[in-house]
């Protein structure tokens, strides 16, 4: 937690398919710097929102809930989900998205949350949805960190009105700043701080600017940051905050990576494939056109469709979290169940891995102490019998 808010991190991941009778594919742009990775796919978009928990040395983004971000305007009405509203408009895009999303989690909550975005949300409307998620006492319950753009500007205070020279209505915006020319402008105002930033001791420079951002109408705070060569600028939406917090915040994003690159890879959480006849073909060259299903039937077999393809993710998510809270809260015993071997032992915790063949030796091994659970019943009915494999004959 900082300052009494829960941590939260949210990202979008992009997932090949091919299919052509699947909801929600469509043509995506991933950028990378990856020549192995191509620029144009063919898939799922989801964003995800994720919990810090652990400690500072031992700390994981439990993911606490998904959803397809791209190519569902029309689905998510078959739905019934709510649309997002930025300034009184209707607005589906990845960001409205992903803010109605980090929003539903701190609602949920019921606790003050700070959201911890990367530079391509650091648009007006991730501002303006975090500051319309209140509880029912009207208290704010959602922050915003987020990377700002290279070309970001902010504006001083307005002048007094006795400065106002002549008639006319009095200034609303002060003197324009851009912020990636005060690295060079204001070079002797930058101060020095030490912070822990991914495990390893860094000194670095820093200057902290309150100034008002148009997209927003109002102040925010800015955080311009010389670490060695790079430079980077930071945004947060409360004023309150401490630079040396900001920046702290800001490097546990990548812990999302993390856990991404463990739904994929450790427990196959986006190895689906549900389709519907009721979806129209898959266009190269088009994207598919739902304007045109309006049978009811075929609408509720499309949103049955995503719902299963969501509702596998965030199973996929729920097992994940289980894996992380296990390891933060029974380090010790799994060690002392681990069989494998390791040649390097970085923290206490165990990895998410660890703890799946922990649990998977364990279940294999006292299989017959399972045998009231339900698991236990599914994967007894789905074994092959010798009868089935070799015939009579060999039974």
């Amino acid at each position: 937690m900082l300052n009494g808010h829960f941590l939260m991190v949210g990202d979008g991941i992009k997932i090949s398919k091919e299919a052509k009778k699947m909801p929600g594919v469509k043509k995506l742009h991933q950028e990378s710097e990856n020549s192995g990775k191509a620029p144009f796919i063919f898939g799922h978009h989801f964003g995800v929102v994720g919990l810090l928990a652990g400690t500072a040395k031992s700390m994981f983004c439990v993911p606490a809930m998904a959803e397809i971000h791209e190519g569902v305007d029309m689905i998510r009405a078959f739905q019934g989900k709510q649309i997002p509203v930025v300034n009184g408009k209707q607005s589906i895009t990845i960001v409205t998205l992903m803010l109605s999303l980090a929003g539903s989690l701190a609602r949920h909550l019921a606790k003050p949350c700070l959201l911890i975005l990367d530079a391509y949300y650091a648009v007006g409307p991730s501002f303006l949805l975090a500051k319309e998620c209140l509880d029912e006492t009207g208290r704010r319950l959602l922050h915003v960190i987020t990377r700002a753009k290279d070309d970001v500007v902010g504006y001083t205070g307005p002048p007094p009105a006795t400065d106002k020279p002549g008639k006319g209505r009095p200034p609303v915006w002060g003197k324009k700043v851009k912020l990636r020319e005060q690295f060079h402008q204001r070079t002797n105002e930058f101060q020095t701080l030490t912070l822990t930033l991914y495990g390893k001791e860094v000194t670095l420079s820093y200057l902290c600017l309150d100034l008002l951002w148009k997209p927003v109408k109002e102040k925010v705070r800015f955080v311009l940051v010389k670490d060695g060569s790079e430079r980077f600028i930071l945004m947060c939406s409360n004023l309150q905050w401490l630079p040396g917090e900001i920046i702290q915040a800001y490097s546990y994003r990548f812990k999302i990576e993390v856990t991404f690159k463990g739904l994929k890879h450790l427990l196959g959480s986006f190895f689906y494939r549900f389709w519907t006849k009721a979806m129209p073909k898959l266009n190269r060259k088009t994207s598919v056109d739902l304007s045109y299903v309006t049978d009811a039937a075929k609408q509720r077999l499309i949103a049955e469709t995503v719902n299963a393809i969501e509702g596998f993710v965030n199973f996929g998510c729920i097992a994940f979290g289980i894996l992380q809270i296990l390891a933060l809260n029974y380090p010790i015993t799994i060690w002392r169940k681990y069989t494998g071997w390791l040649r390097t032992k970085k923290t206490v915790v165990p990895s998410e891995e660890i703890v799946r063949l922990v649990i998977q030796e364990d279940f294999y091994h006292n299989f017959d102490d399972f045998r009231n659970t339900a698991i236990f019943q599914i994967i007894g009915a789905k074994q092959r019998r010798r009868l089935h494999l070799y015939g009579e004959d060999a039974a």
